[in-house]
């Protein structure tokens, strides 16, 4: 089954400084898983243009979909943009369009937007906008620029992420009475005898009913049930507290 691959790069010094805890990740993580988009990459970056720069060439050369969370603004730490076209090779042009919408934002407010309120549709020469006319969502190529307030970040990644379509993950999970070291040699076995699934093993160290649960996850339900079940045959009697899914 085709599955869609996208990184994340996170770019802001406020959060590599702790002045921001980063929500713009964790709710990428969660859009996507939703989507069926295996993310491959979360990276957080500070607003240095030849660092995003140097990310977002590599980065987008590796997966179907890159999109960036932060930068976009109209001060001088937002260099996003400028990096994204750097990138690509692109020149900086002022999008039209986008001119039209900060002006428009601006005249509720009774003025004229400044000159440091237009830069911000200085963008990669290509670049198209998706979604809401009024509160476009930026791409070009493979890269989707999207802003750092969080609340924007939602509302952008929601509608760009509504277009994408990937089958959905399966997955389903064994929680076990046993410790890690009394399984790990059967659990390796199975997980080169099941390549295409992903499988995971994470331990708990508190009170709960079992100490280790083990997360069984691919695209087809078939195949997460084959790799379930060989590494059932290969526990002691007893040893599975329950399972969940798929």
């Amino acid at each position: 089954m085709e599955t869609l691959t996208a990184a994340v790069l996170v770019v802001g010094n406020e959060v590599l400084s702790a002045k921001r805890a980063d929500q713009n990740g964790p709710y990428a993580i969660r859009v996507l898983r939703e989507r069926g988009v295996r993310l491959e990459a979360l990276l957080t970056l500070p607003d240095r243009l030849e660092l995003i720069a140097e990310a977002v060439a590599r980065e987008r050369a590796r997966v179907d979909w890159l999109f960036t969370a932060g930068g976009v603004g109209p001060t001088h730490d937002d260099v996003t943009l400028a990096a994204v076209a750097h990138a690509l090779g692109r020149p900086l042009v002022r999008h039209e369009r986008l001119v039209a919408n900060i002006r428009r934002w601006h005249a509720r407010h009774g003025g004229e937007p400044p000159e440091a309120a237009l830069r911000m549709a200085d963008v990669p020469e290509g670049t198209r906008l998706a979604g809401d006319p009024g509160f476009p969502v930026m791409a070009v190529e493979n890269v989707v620029m999207l802003p750092g307030p969080p609340e924007f970040f939602r509302l952008q990644l929601d509608a760009f992420a509504a277009e994408l379509a990937s089958p959905p993950f399966r997955a389903a999970s064994l929680f076990l009475a046993l410790g890690e070291d009394h399984f790990a040699a059967a659990l390796d076995g199975v997980a080169r005898a099941h390549p295409d699934v992903d499988i995971g093993s994470y331990p708990r160290f508190d009170e709960a009913d079992h100490r280790v649960e083990v997360t069984f996850e691919a695209k087809d339900a078939a195949r997460v049930e084959v790799a379930l079940r060989a590494f059932v045959a290969a526990l002691p009697e007893g040893a599975v507290v329950r399972r969940h899914g798929p």
